[in-house]
């Protein structure tokens, strides 16, 4: 139950972002008003339905879904092929950099 709170809170948050409602939306998608109250309550949405409100709100379903975008599970996916050596690797780079971007950011703002 909490994934389906999540997702449609997600969705909701979107339309408020594009100073919308789920109404607006709805009606826009030729969708039943109650659509997103049965959700709430239990129903379990179709796939086609979801992706299409997806395109609506200009995103990735896997955003609506799981809050992530394609980018950060394409990142993931790659981060899970990686041994803990190569993973350390990867993170000390990282530290490195926010560093660096850190420092810069200070001498600016000095």
């Amino acid at each position: 139950m909490e994934q389906k709170i999540d997702y449609i809170e997600r969705i909701e948050k979107m339309l408020k972002n594009k100073n919308t409602n789920v109404k607006k939306m709805l009606e826009d998608l030729g969708y039943a008003h109650g659509l997103i109250s049965n959700w709430k309550k239990g129903s379990e949405p179709s796939a086609i339905k979801l992706m299409k409100i997806a395109e609506y709100l200009n995103t990735d379903l896997n955003y609506i879904m799981y809050g992530r975008i394609k980018k950060e599970t394409e990142i993931n996916d790659k981060w899970e092929k990686l041994d803990y050596d190569e993973k350390k690797i990867i993170e000390q780079q990282i530290d490195t950099l926010i560093a660096v971007k850190e420092r810069k950011a200070g001498k600016l703002s000095s």
